[in-house]
């Protein structure tokens, strides 16, 4: 076993010997795509063996959609959004998705500063270089199945951006007026719901935290138990954070953050997650999106502990931003500002 020692001397340790994250055939969870004009368009003779290489890899987020691996372009679904979302929405989702996957095949490099400039900066989305024409690609499909200019243009926004910007992305998609096309009820492809996620004991992984005064103030007598109960989960992300799952409060981990990551970071975010699990027992709501959830008194107390906990082990402000982009990226501008002010952080 691989472990660590922290330099500001906690009581624990980590087995940075995680599993790899799991990952499963595109073809096993979507299926018929390679029958699809707008699909077949893109790839052309390659199309079969494109979608046949493909792997999908979860993610448990409320706020998480569809997107592409950085890591081995796969593409990344959010679970919340494979169970909940109308065919329709994910159908045009993956039309998106392998539009991109076309574009990472054909120059790897200019995707991923592309990529890397919106997802550290989210107002650049919809004006990004490689979005604007997965748009326009998927735009025409959604009129071809028949979709209103209103029900695309609700299909399209996702959260907050600057009315400029909006003007300006709509303009480009160069939306039809009046719809034209029959509307499509039923699509010539088969999405399968259902996941299963690989979870580990927490103690596994994560040792020693049973033994940190402000971990057993949290639970008191009960803390072993709690510990012993968690499960953990490792999957591939952009983002290096730890976060409890919506649906059962297993803890989410990203894999390369685990097993790179400072030790008093990560304490810092498992600290956070067992006061979400304190603040919300029967299941954690902490991969939301919406503004009002972090903004409750459950998720503000969380944060608070954490951040006096930060500040305890003698981390700068600066340092303990670092453990809030998670909030940062899914809230609002205006809301992650309320947010940082609840907390006593200087706005940025």
């Amino acid at each position: 076993m691989k472990s660590s020692s922290s330099k500001s001397k906690l009581p624990i340790r980590l087995n940075r010997q995680s599993p790899s994250p799991r990952l499963e055939r595109f073809t096993e969870y979507f299926q018929g795509f390679e029958k699809v004009g707008a699909v077949r368009h893109v790839f052309g003779e390659r199309t079969d063996e494109v979608l046949g290489n493909l792997c999908v890899g979860f993610i448990p987020n409320r706020g998480m959609y569809m997107g592409i691996r950085d890591s081995d372009g796969n593409i990344a679904v959010g679970t919340f959004h494979l169970k909940n979302s109308p065919t329709r929405t994910l159908y045009l989702d993956i039309v998106h998705e392998l539009f991109h996957i076309k574009q990472r095949m054909t120059d790897e490099k200019y995707f991923h500063n592309e990529f890397m400039k919106f997802l550290g900066d989210r107002s650049l989305y919809y004006a990004s270089p490689i979005e604007i024409p997965a748009y326009k690609h998927t735009v025409k499909e959604a009129e071809r199945i028949g979709m209103s200019r209103a029900e695309i243009i609700e299909y399209l926004k996702m959260g907050d951006v600057p009315a400029k910007t909006w003007r300006t992305f709509l303009k480009e998609m160069k939306l039809k007026r009046t719809t034209v096309a029959k509307r499509l009820t039923r699509f010539p492809v088969k999405i399968r719901r259902d996941t299963s996620p690989k979870l580990h004991p927490f103690t596994n992984y994560f040792m020693g935290f049973g033994r940190i005064p402000s971990v057993r103030q949290l639970f008191g007598e009960s803390t072993d138990d709690l510990l012993n109960g968690i499960k953990v989960e490792f999957i591939d992300s952009p983002f290096a954070t730890i976060y409890p799952n919506e649906d059962d409060g297993h803890l989410v981990v990203a894999v390369d953050y685990f097993r790179k990551g400072n030790m008093s970071s990560i304490y810092l975010d498992v600290f956070l997650c067992l006061n979400m699990l304190k603040s919300f027992p029967a299941a954690s709501a902490a991969a939301g999106s919406d503004d009002a959830l972090w903004e409750g008194k459950g998720m503000l107390q969380s944060y608070s502990a954490m951040v006096t906990e930060a500040k305890r082990l003698g981390l700068k402000e600066g340092e303990i931003l670092t453990h809030l982009r998670l909030p940062s990226f899914l809230m609002s501008k205006s809301g992650y500002t309320r947010f940082l002010r609840s907390l006593g952080l200087k706005t940025v």
